[in-house]
């Protein structure tokens, strides 16, 4: 009886044990293996290891950027084209904001389901997205987070025919102002 009842708590602390625990500041490599799958374009466990040995796509890891091709058949099973960056809150928290475009890869409706902006507390991934993201830009907007600079670019998506010359396609509408963090969230400055 005794084996039955240690077995069960071995495995438990044998899991436990081989959790790492990430702390900030975070790199793009831990950033990928530990962030929630929706906070990167839905890729598997095993996606992301194919994706970090290739690294296709834009992966800048000394400014923590990702651009993720959607159509790049190179390492990884994300869902969609992807754009992620890490940053540093005045706390020191590390804030990974995501947007996974995948009205422009599949003709989907733009929905808020696809941006994500997450703050690590504790050695775990808080969503923060509808705290931090300024409310007058429609979270299913696109955000091209991988900018350079402080000023992420982000706009509506812009309804077109599909390629294949049926039903409706969306592509990336003119960009309507920029979001930047300040005070512990992004503001908006409107284009113009």
């Amino acid at each position: 009886m005794r084996i039955l009842l240690v077995a069960p708590m071995l495995f438990v602390f044998a899991s436990c044990a081989s959790t790492p625990k990430i702390e900030s500041p975070v790199s793009l490599s831990d950033a990928i293996t530990t962030l929630p799958s929706k906070a990167v374009a839905g890729m598997s466990p095993k996606g992301r290891q194919q994706y970090l040995e290739v690294k296709p796509g834009d992966y800048d890891e000394l400014n923590r950027r990702i651009h993720l091709f959607g159509d790049s058949s190179e390492g990884g099973d994300a869902e969609s084209m992807l754009f992620l960056r890490l940053f540093e809150d005045s706390d020191g928290k590390t804030i990974a904001a995501s947007h996974s475009a995948r009205p422009f890869a599949d003709g989907g409706a733009p929905s808020k389901v696809d941006t994500y902006v997450y703050r690590l507390e504790s050695g775990r991934w808080l969503d923060v997205t509808d705290a931090v993201l300024p409310p007058e830009v429609p979270r299913s907007s696109w955000f091209r987070f991988n900018s350079p600079g402080d000023s992420i670019p982000c706009g509506t998506y812009k309804s077109c025919p599909g390629r294949d010359g049926r039903g409706e396609a969306y592509e990336f509408g003119e960009a309507s102002g920029v979001i930047f963090w300040r005070d512990g969230r992004f503001h908006y400055k409107p284009k113009g």
